[in-house]
Parts: C-alpha cells; sequence; structure tokens
C-alpha cells in the first residue's frame, strides 16, 4: 500500500502493461500528467523545434555566405599573385575598414584578454581546460538562450501547476532529444560540416561538449518534471514502482545515470589525467545513453523516435567509414605481397619519437594534415591524433628505356606512400614508446600498425604573399609540411608565396634532430634562397651549440620568441597579403594570436591557429 499527499491509499498491482499506465488509476485525476503525452502540448514543441531548426539554418547560412566569400577572395588573390609576383602591393592592404576590426573584436579575439589555448591550472597535474574564443561564446550562449526559452514558454496563466509542469516535461525531453542529433554528429571525425566550412574538429569538438551539458540540463528538468507530478500525489515508493513496471521508464533511467556518469567524467580534470581510460569509458557509456534514449521513446512510442533513427545512422555510418577506410589504406590485400602498415619507431632526443608508417597503397594528404594513429602493440584500445611532417611517395618500378605509349604512362605513378610524424612523450600512449623504443638496439623498435585520415589541410596559403608560420615545440611537424610546399610552389609558380619564414622556438638544440633530415632535403631545393627563412628561438641554456653543423640559411637565436617583434619586423617589408599561423602550447599560440590582433588594421593580415585541445 502506498499512500498520497492526501491522505488516500492506493494499491499498486504485481504486473501492468506500460499502455495502463497512460490511464490514471487513482483517485487524483492529476496524476495522469506523470505518463505519456498526457498535458504536453506536442503542437507547441513540433512549432518550437522548427523554429529552433531554421534558426540554426539561418546561421548556417551566414557562416557559408561568410566562407565561401572569403575562398573565393583567396581563389582570385592566388591566380592574380602567382601570375604576375611582382605586382601584389594591392593585396598587402586592407580592402574593406569593417573586416579588420570584424577580426581584432570577434574572429580572433579570445573570450578574456589574451587567454584562449592557454590551459586553466591549479597544479602542474589539475588542468580545467581552455576558454572558448569571443565568437564561440556567443554563439554557446546564444543556443543556450534559445533553449532555455523554448522551455519557458509554457502556460504561465494556467493555475494548473500540474498542467504546466507535465509541459515542461515535454517540452525539455524534445529538446533533450533533438539536441543529441548534432551533439553526436559535432563528435564525428568525419562530420561533413568540417569539409563544408572548413572549421577544424577542434571547434567542433567543443560544441559537442557544450551541447552535451545543455542535453544533459534538460535531461535534469524531464526527470525533475516527471518526479514533480509523480510524488505530488504518491510517494517514493510509488515512484519507484512504476519505474520498475514501466519498461520505458527502466530504459530512461539507465540512459539518465550513464549521461551522469559522462558528465562526471567529461570534467577536464579528469579527462586529460586519464585520457586513454577516458576514451574507452566514454565510448561505453555513450552507447548505454544512446540505446536507453532508443528504447524509451519506443516503448511509448513517442514521436521523437525518428530523430533516435537519425542519430543512431550517423554514428553507425562513421564507424561503418572509419573501418573501410583504415582497411584500404593500411592492408594490401591477398595477392599484392605484404599485407599491413608497417611501422617504425625512432627514439630521438628531448623525449620524442619519430613514426614511419610504411603503407601498402599510395597516400596523399594537404599540408596541414593530421592523421589518427593505432599501434596496438602500445595501446590496443585507442587511437591519438597527431600532425603529418612529412610524406614520401614511393615510385612505381619501370623497365629501363621503355618509350610511354600513352599518356598514362607520363603519369607519375606509385605503388605506396611512406609518411612520418614526430610525437611528443607525456602520458599514456606517448610515454609507452617513447620508453619501449629507448630500450631497442638502435632506439628503434619495428612493429605494425595503422594510421587513419588525412583529416584537416583545408587552410590552403597558396594565395599569400607573406606566411609567417610560428612552431613551439612538436608544433613544427604541423609547419614543415606547408614549408616544403609553399618552397615548391615558389619554384614551380603555383604559390603566391614570396616570403615565408619559419619560426621555431624550442628548449634545447637536441630538438632540432627532430626534423634534421626533412629541413636538410628543404634547404636543397631549388630556389629555396630567395624565399624561405628558418628561425631557431633557443629559451634554454645551452652553450655547446655549434651553428656550423646546422644546415645552411638557419638563424639560431638566444631567448624565448617574441611574436610581437617578428611579425612588426616583416610588416616592414611585407610583400602580398599575409598569414601568420602558429602551432604549438596554449600559451605559444595565444601570445602570438595576440600580436596579430594589435597588427590587424595595419595591413592584410590573416591567422590560422592548429590545435588539439581535446
Amino acid at each position: 500500500m502506498a499512500t498520497t499527499s492526501k491522505g488516500v491509499s492506493a494499491s499498486y498491482p504485481t504486473h501492468v502493461d506500460i499502455n495502463d499506465i497512460h490511464a490514471p488509476t487513482h483517485p487524483d485525476d492529476q496524476y495522469k500528467y506523470s505518463h505519456g503525452l498526457n498535458g504536453v502540448n506536442q503542437p507547441q514543441n513540433n512549432l518550437l523545434v522548427n523554429v529552433l531548426l531554421t534558426t540554426l539554418l539561418l546561421v548556417t547560412i551566414v557562416i557559408l555566405v561568410y566562407r565561401v566569400g572569403r575562398r573565393f577572395q583567396a581563389e582570385r588573390r592566388h591566380v592574380a599573385a602567382a601570375t604576375n609576383p611582382a605586382r601584389q602591393a594591392i593585396w598587402a592592404t586592407n580592402r574593406w575598414k569593417w573586416l579588420p576590426r570584424l577580426k581584432e573584436h570577434l574572429l580572433y579575439a579570445p573570450l578574456w584578454r589574451n587567454r584562449h589555448n592557454s590551459e586553466i591550472q591549479i597544479s602542474s597535474a589539475i588542468t580545467f581546460g581552455t576558454l572558448p574564443s569571443r565568437m564561440h561564446t556567443i554563439l554557446l550562449l546564444g543556443y543556450f538562450a534559445s533553449n532555455l526559452a523554448y522551455c519557458l514558454i509554457l502556460p504561465w496563466k494556467s493555475a494548473d501547476a500540474p498542467f504546466l509542469v507535465a509541459t515542461l516535461r515535454g517540452r525539455s525531453g524534445t529538446l533533450a532529444v533533438l539536441n543529441l542529433i548534432p551533439t553526436i554528429l559535432f563528435a564525428l571525425r568525419n562530420n561533413p560540416f568540417i569539409w563544408i566550412f572548413h572549421i577544424s574538429y577542434d571547434t567542433f569538438n567543443l560544441f559537442h561538449r557544450w551541447l552535451a551539458r545543455i542535453v544533459f540540463l534538460e535531461v535534469l528538468a524531464h526527470i525533475a518534471a516527471w518526479l514533480y507530478n509523480t510524488l505530488r500525489v504518491g510517494d517514493w515508493k510509488g515512484a519507484m514502482w512504476i519505474i520498475n513496471q514501466a519498461e520505458s521508464y527502466k530504459w530512461g533511467l539507465m540512459a539518465s545515470i550513464a549521461f551522469l556518469l559522462l558528465t562526471i567524467q567529461t570534467w577536464s580534470p579528469l579527462r586529460h589525467a586519464f585520457y586513454e581510460t577516458f576514451l574507452l569509458i566514454h565510448r561505453v557509456l555513450v552507447i548505454h545513453v544512446i540505446i536507453g534514449v532508443y528504447w524509451h521513446l519506443k516503448q511509448h512510442a513517442l514521436p521523437q523516435l525518428y530523430w533516435a533513427y537519425i542519430f543512431i545512422a550517423f554514428l553507425a555510418a562513421e564507424y561503418v567509414f572509419r573501418f573501410f577506410r583504415v582497411a584500404y589504406f593500411n592492408t594490401s590485400g591477398l595477392f599484392r605481397g605484404r599485407s599491413i602498415t608497417k611501422t617504425t619507431v625512432e627514439a630521438l632526443p628531448g623525449e620524442a619519437c619519430r613514426l614511419t608508417f610504411h603503407l601498402t597503397r599510395p597516400w596523399t594528404g594537404n599540408p596541414g594534415s593530421h592523421v589518427h594513429v593505432y599501434l596496438p602493440s602500445i595501446s590496443f584500445w585507442c587511437s591519438h591524433p597527431f600532425s603529418v611532417a612529412w610524406i614520401e611517395p614511393q615510385p612505381l618500378a619501370t623497365e629501363s628505356g621503355k618509350l610511354p605509349s600513352s599518356i598514362d604512362d607520363l603519369k607519375f605513378k606509385t605503388t605506396n606512400s611512406t609518411i612520418s610524424l614526430v610525437v611528443r612523450a607525456r602520458t599514456g600512449m606517448t610515454r609507452s614508446l617513447h620508453t619501449k623504443a629507448s630500450f631497442q638496439p638502435n632506439n628503434t623498435l619495428t612493429t605494425w600498425g595503422a594510421i587513419e585520415g588525412p583529416y584537416g589541410g583545408f587552410n590552403s596559403l597558396d594565395s599569400y604573399g607573406t606566411v609567417l608560420l610560428f612552431a613551439g615545440g612538436v608544433g613544427i611537424t604541423h609547419q614543415i609540411s606547408f614549408v616544403r610546399h609553399l618552397v615548391a610552389g615558389h619554384a614551380g609558380g603555383t604559390a603566391a608565396a614570396q616570403k615565408v619564414v619559419l619560426i621555431w622556438s624550442i628548449r634545447s638544440t637536441d630538438i632540432l634532430e627532430w626534423t634534421g633530415q626533412w629541413l636538410d632535403e628543404i634547404m636543397a631545393m631549388r630556389d629555396r634562397k630567395n624565399v624561405l627563412q628558418v628561425i631557431v628561438f633557443v629559451s634554454g641554456r645551452n652553450p655547446d651549440l655549434d651553428t656550423k653543423l646546422l644546415p645552411e640559411g638557419i638563424k639560431v637565436r638566444r631567448g624565448r620568441c617574441n611574436a610581437s617583434d617578428v611579425i612588426d619586423a616583416e610588416i616592414l617589408d611585407q610583400v602580398g597579403a599575409m598569414v601568420v599561423t602558429v602551432c604549438g602550447p596554449g600559451a605559444f599560440a595565444d601570445m602570438v594570436r595576440a600580436a596579430v590582433r594589435r597588427r590587424v588594421s595595419v595591413k592584410n593580415i590573416d591567422f590560422v591557429e592548429e590545435s588539439f585541445t581535446y
């Protein structure tokens, strides 16, 4: 027996059908507002969903128009500057007065002062992540405010509190399921919006995390509304009886508990301290959330069930695509000799490793691309993102002296490719990788692995007359691929670049060994002296540095890099439009960003940052 808040006793049968719960058996007819669509204003829910989707569509169109316009301008500048390199002065000045202000105060602006990718730390072991940019904050606050407003559009003039709460229950549940679609979509590496908008996965992953928090708040509102109307006419024993008897509520409870654990687990100190464990647990909990939400909707035959099919389809398509992509590039089939990618790991000074993947097929990636690396012998479950530093196609052997018989014979053919990365040893997989390689003969470990990609690499620098590439530590792997491409483009007349300056900030000179062989090749490229300048800033103490051992053309300076001084010096002699790119630690990237913002109104300067903050 259970006693209601009005003192009326009620009995609960031992067995109940889910359809029976929709019809109240309690003497108080307000009990019906705890179940199904009773009290839910479904027409208004549908209207507000359409308003939300229309708003998202309008924002998407605005971003797309801006991106297409910038792309069109870059293509126009590229053609004009590449065909007439001597006349780029027109591109060095700002064509519109409003654009520099937009860059300084919105597009390139951190949320507060100069901090954006610098981690908020209370100790060396505990971090609270990074701050979103000003533009990201506006978009996220706008989306949160719209969801909050839609949840609060309720029949406030009605004196019937249970009916009002039931309306909130339906509204919050509807929005929670709807928001699961972009939440899951933005977490996918192959999210199509990355390629449509040329926005990095790092940005979409930021949106994924904050959208998940919005969904969790809506789930809490959904549960609270159900509990209010249930406990108003019953007690906790009755509420637990309903959950135990109704399959829909069991699945909903499972999804809610999994979502709560996800929210706790994604707290930045936990996520970064145990990243590989975090990924494994995160995926398991996400599966529980999806299964729970699906059956919660299915058992009640709710209209939002079709939305569940959408995000389930997104997730399934992502993993199927990734599986076949990895299998294609890393296995050669039954009749092509070697059947799987061979991986060489070299332990380097400065606690780093050089990974070389000998792929079984031809592989190409744009400058600035990154891949996800699988090394089952080191980390069985997880893949990790790293920038691609160097790609070497392996030419197809041909018969000596044989004349080409068709146009296809004149094309450069490859049988496979070799790609190289540099990985800094930190914790988890990267630390284990360095330790294992260090104990091998010649500090070299041979194993098998796979790469997934390429990803990114959609920021073309070919239209800029002046290119400044800032690298901090292992960030050189992202920048060196651009250097090689731009020097070759300058010599071949396919890039507008007339000045390419690589600025590399390191703590000790032994780190130069990370890219020594690649810098040697770049310094030997045709016409390199006319376009490329390499400046290495050594911040640590290293009195034994012998600059004679460095390739010709590399300048070494003592002390920390001051981005403002470097940028100001290059502005005085700027050729055409300038782009400043940075890849490195958060504090280093924030310093370069601040220096660019100070000068965007002086000349035509764009800023590009590559970061992995997830």
